[in-house]
């Protein structure tokens, strides 16, 4: 099952009605400010979730009003501001309860750095549930690659959001990182938390190949703002 978390981050709305005519999403959930761009779009949620302290208040009841009229087969989960997950790790958690076995989250990215950064750390717990999760905006898709779950993802050229790949450690060490298909490959190499050694990597084959024996990183396919090389998945 694929599902579409639409999180309360930046959305580059023309970017996302032209990605979300081409994902096959079976699923849709809406977190907080998320339901408006989700209406916006004029895509219908499943789930609309979050404590709502975003999301515009007369649209909200207004979805409320239709799920109660049996218009929208919608369901609505409110959550207290106080509480011990935020709104996306929520969404998350009802995908990997619902078996999802692939998730793509736009609106994860924006200006709270807090909340990207810990939007990112999120895809290790969809690994850990053997769930594909990427995080995408119009500039950037990311992934992660982890021991404790997938170890290899390989990447077409023609498919690539955008023309640079560049992978992070999110553990202190990775050891057995192998790049090939790529400017610059590496074969079985240790790398440390906080060196730049390979960032702005670029695809030269047919596809990338990228693996880890130890460790987690994220992968990272992105462009500069204005050049609109990236595929439609």
């Amino acid at each position: 099952m694929h599902i579409l978390i639409i999180s309360g981050g930046y959305l580059n709305l023309p970017f996302a009605k032209e990605y979300c005519k081409t994902l096959s999403a079976d699923k849709v959930f809406v977190v907080d400010k998320g339901l408006e761009y989700a209406d916006t779009l004029q895509i219908l949620p499943d789930v609309i979730l979050g404590d709502f302290d975003t999301v515009d208040k007369s649209l909200l009841s207004r979805y409320e009003e239709r799920v109660l009229a049996g218009e929208l087969k919608a369901c609505i989960e409110r959550y207290p501001a106080k509480k011990d997950a935020s709104d996306t790790e929520l969404a998350l958690m009802k995908a990997i309860e619902m078996e999802a076995d692939e998730v793509t989250m736009l609106a994860g990215t924006g200006s709270r750095l807090d909340h990207v950064l810990m939007n990112m750390e999120l895809l290790l717990m969809a690994e850990r549930a053997a769930v594909n999760c990427y995080m995408v905006d119009e500039t950037n898709r990311i992934q992660m690659l982890s021991d404790e779950a997938r170890t290899e993802v390989i990447i077409q050229r023609k498919k690539q959001h955008g023309k640079y790949l560049s992978v992070i450690p999110f553990s202190p060490v990775v050891k057995g990182l192998t790049m090939s298909g790529v400017a610059y490959p590496l074969k079985d190499k240790e790398i440390l938390s906080g060196n730049t050694l390979t960032v702005s990597n670029r695809i030269t084959e047919p596809a990338a190949i990228i693996s880890l024996k130890q460790g987690s990183i994220w992968v990272i396919e992105s462009k500069d703002k204005g050049n609109k090389k990236y595929h439609y998945l």
